[in-house]
């Protein structure tokens, strides 16, 4: 989605319209699931895309006549048994796509544009029923924006956006038929916080932004904090870490990882950081400077309860070596951590590949 956004933003800036897929509601396999976007501009050139790489040629082909024809429709592809498109095993369903053409200045472009604001936001918008097709209602945290017809739906609405997880979920409206209803969250990003500008941060700050986390930077030094160097991260400060830290917000969700070796901060900064809520705590180095580095913590009184919570080295054990591929391993365990996973191979384990998420209250059940 993220990339999406992004392209949404600059060719909304341009005034350029572009023809936008929203995946609906899938049932063919674990891969695809609502929310999934994929957008092509006037060129030809494509953002984002649908997972259920079968269909993904023929929703490309669609959203290109709807930037053509302007007219919104919702699109329906069957995969496996009686569809044109032949399923893997695992695979077989139906994948429901909402098509439109997005214009520099309709109200879709406002709705993404609050998607990929910095504020929490939900679009709901009407995808069947009796109610205008593809209306869209814009819910911030104080007000809403826009209409899906009527204002008891809009009530309805409203309510059901408080309770709702980040992702997409389809919700129904009245009895069968009712209104089928797309609701897209976004929440505040989690942060991710790297102490050290150093070429791991730079490799890492890509990638955590990739995985939807507001990345900040800091170091002390002017010549390394800069923006250039880090330019990927959402903020990039110049201060002595446990001074920024001390003022931060950190919340369980909170990524925060000590990728510097500098002396004059490491300690205070450690100190600061296990007295915080972080759910994620990763210390960069060899095995013998963490053991030396918890010598030197115990000295201080930190209890044995806060300094299990240190993960050091950081990472997963991928063999890999250099920025690029320390930064990955360093992902991998954020991932691993944040989703429950094992960080073992799939290839040696049995059972689902994705676990369940519970993005919000099944289509059957919202009534």
């Amino acid at each position: 989605m993220r990339e999406v956004l992004a392209a949404a933003r600059d060719w909304r800036r341009r005034g350029i319209p572009f023809g936008l897929a929203t995946v609906v509601a899938s049932s063919a396999g674990t891969v695809t699931s609502p929310g999934d976007l994929l957008a092509v501009d006037p060129t030809g050139e494509v953002r984002g895309g649908v997972p259920a790489g079968c269909v993904e040629s023929a929703v490309l082909d669609a959203a290109t006549e709807t930037l053509r024809t302007g007219r919104a429709r919702l699109a329906r592809y069957r995969v496996g048994g009686d569809g044109p498109w032949p399923a893997r095993p695992g695979c077989a369903g139906t994948v429901e796509v909402l098509l439109r053409r997005v214009a520099a200045d309709g109200p879709a472009a406002r709705s993404l544009a609050a998607l990929a604001g910095p504020d929490p936001a939900v679009v709901a918008t009407v995808v069947g029923g009796r109610a205008p097709f593809a209306a869209e209602l814009i819910i911030g945290r104080d007000r809403a924006e826009g209409t899906l017809g009527t204002v008891d739906l809009d009530r309805w609405a409203v309510d059901r956006a408080a309770g709702l997880p980040a992702g997409a979920v389809l919700l129904r409206y009245g009895e069968r038929p009712g209104v089928r209803v797309l609701f897209q969250v976004s929440a505040a990003a989690p942060r991710m916080l790297l102490f050290g500008a150093t070429a791991v941060a730079a490799a890492l700050a890509r990638i955590g932004a990739d995985l939807g986390y507001r990345v900040v930077v800091c170091d002390p030094r002017p010549a390394f904090a800069t923006v250039g160097r880090m330019p990927d991260a959402h903020e990039v400060h110049r201060a002595w870490p446990h001074r920024l830290l001390a003022a931060t917000p950190v919340a369980a969700d909170t990524v925060l990882c000590l990728l510097g070796h500098d002396p004059r901060y490491e300690l205070p900064l450690l100190r600061t950081a296990l007295g915080t809520p972080a759910g994620y705590l990763a210390v960069l180095g060899s095995r013998a400077a963490h053991a030396a580095r918890l010598t030197r913590l115990r000295a201080d009184g930190v209890p044995e309860a806060q300094l299990a919570r240190l993960r050091a080295p950081a990472g997963l054990d991928l063999g890999g070596r250099g920025p690029a591929e320390t930064a990955l391993a360093i992902a991998a365990e954020v991932v691993a951590w944040r989703h429950g996973g094992t960080g073992r191979p799939l290839s040696g384990l049995t059972g689902p590949i994705h676990a369940a998420h519970p993005a919000g209250v099944p289509e059957a059940a919202a009534r």
